[in-house]
């Protein structure tokens, strides 16, 4: 079976009571309500039932509730959303900083001309480059595993950093593929447009009015790129959820999230953006202290080299980059997730399929679909 295929499965069908009768058996509890009865479900004319056995209620996410959530997706499983996440990111921030110790010792001189230093800087380049694709799967690993433990957390489940790795486990080549994909889709243009550029302005050399057009054709296609990556941003987004939760491959995951994020697009665009700018704010007033003590180790000489600084000081800029990432990144991660899945709520009716097991789980005590199928059921539409 291709892994491109998810594993279909459909719901159970949990039937609802006449109205102003509670379904047998249906015991009053939290998240649920009681007195009157049963509020009338779907195709009786009457809202469906109000429904928490987790991060969230289950029905359709205002902003509130997308960043109330990932908060308390945070609180419910800290030893993942946090402990997992800051063994990655001080584990990436050690090898980097390792990596760039040797390049302390390469003066940016011009005058300085010593064949040690140029194997030195190839070395270090090559390790760096090595470097960054482990912390890259890295990375993607912790992102696929901060979505299972989310969008388990919609549910009231709690999940292991080994239950999650499971899960996760058989999706971490998909997503690698997918990470590809993503930076093809911004590289291959950015290196034509560039390129173009390049060569125009070699071709103009001694023509002010050429390298000028040039310089404005260059400016001008950056910020196309960077319209285009805003633009794509809600697809790119929704697009690793679909390979974790959906089991899809990547280009099957880039035309489902390239569908689902049709209907609300603006709304996906701006809470995406509003995230990560108050996360971004939130990383960098963690990081001005920091800022402040490398500078104040560091003096003019000592910085000028490949670095950018001294050992100490690039020690001191890791720290506090190591502790932004590991408050904003849980935070993204769940807001993304539950995003999402409340887009799936909104256009798909996912919603009725979580609350209908939240409630026979509450009655019977026992699972009718696990969660991980949950998200794969033919019960809804599945359009790539």
């Amino acid at each position: 079976m291709s892994t491109d295929e998810p594993v279909r499965q459909s719901y159970p069908q949990y039937g609802y009571a006449q109205p102003g009768y509670p379904p047998p058996g249906f015991p009053p509890g939290p998240g649920f309500p009681t007195g009157q009865g049963f509020p009338a479900g779907p195709g009786w004319g009457a809202p469906a039932p109000e429904v928490k056995v987790g991060i969230v209620p289950i029905r359709p996410l205002d902003l509130g509730g997308l960043y109330g959530g990932a908060f308390a997706a945070i609180r419910a499983n800290p030893a993942v959303m946090v402990g997992l996440t800051a063994i990655v990111v001080v584990l990436s921030q050690v090898v980097t900083f390792l990596a760039q110790i040797p390049l302390t010792t390469v003066s940016t001189d011009p005058k300085a001309d010593d064949d040690a230093s140029v194997a030195l800087i190839l070395g270090s380049s090559a390790a760096s480059l090595g470097i960054s694709l482990i912390a890259a799967i890295a990375t993607l690993f912790l992102t696929g595993v901060l979505t299972v433990v989310v969008a388990r957390s919609v549910l009231g489940e709690k999940t292991s950093i080994g239950e999650a790795a499971r899960l996760v486990g058989p999706r971490l080549l998909p997503l690698i593929g997918l990470s590809v994909i993503q930076f093809l889709i911004f590289f291959v243009p950015m290196l034509l447009i560039f390129g173009a550029a390049i060569g125009m302005t070699i071709g103009g050399l001694g023509n002010t009015g050429m390298v000028v057009g040039t310089v404005l054709v260059a400016v001008l296609a950056f910020v196309l790129i960077v319209a285009g990556a805003i633009a794509l941003m809600p697809a790119f987004s929704l697009s690793y959820q679909a390979v974790v939760l959906e089991r899809l491959g990547p280009i099957t995951a880039l035309r489902r999230a390239w569908r689902l994020q049709e209907p609300g697009y603006w709304r996906l665009v701006g809470i995406l953006l509003l995230t990560y700018v108050v996360t971004g704010i939130v990383a960098a007033i963690v990081a001005i202290p920091f800022g402040v003590g490398t500078a104040l180790v560091e003096s003019g000489d000592a910085t000028r080299n490949l670095a950018g600084g001294t050992v100490v000081g690039l020690a001191i800029a890791a720290v506090g980059s190591a502790i932004g990432q590991v408050l904003t990144v849980p935070f993204t991660a769940g807001v993304q997730a539950l995003l999402y899945i409340d887009q799936r709520m909104r256009n798909e009716g996912l919603d009725h399929a979580l609350r209908a097991e939240a409630i026979h789980r509450w009655q019977t005590g026992t699972v009718g679909v696990p969660t991980e199928n949950l998200w794969v059921s033919s019960g809804y539409p599945q359009q790539y």
